[in-house]
């Protein structure tokens, strides 16, 4: 996918990220499963993040899910 990720999205995924993950420090390459979120607060992030950018993922892209990065291209292709 050729897009220019905005570093607005890039930072606003990683701050909601971050509110949910005790302060691990992480980057874009970081797993989901890295970042030692249970299910709950995985949930409680993706469901700010569909609020925040007017999008609910699908099924697909739930399961397309591994990377940080991911998930901010999951959100990017709804702000194009």
């Amino acid at each position: 996918m050729n897009f220019r990720m905005d570093e607005y999205l890039v930072a606003s995924v990683m701050q909601c990220l971050r509110e949910h993950c005790d302060g691990a420090i992480f980057d874009r390459e970081t797993t989901l499963s890295e970042l030692n979120l249970d299910s709950l607060d995985l949930l409680e992030s993706l469901f700010e993040l569909e609020n925040h950018y007017g999008k609910t993922l699908s099924n697909a892209e739930l399961a397309s899910l591994a990377t940080v990065e991911d998930l901010v291209k999951v959100f990017a292709s709804s702000t194009i």
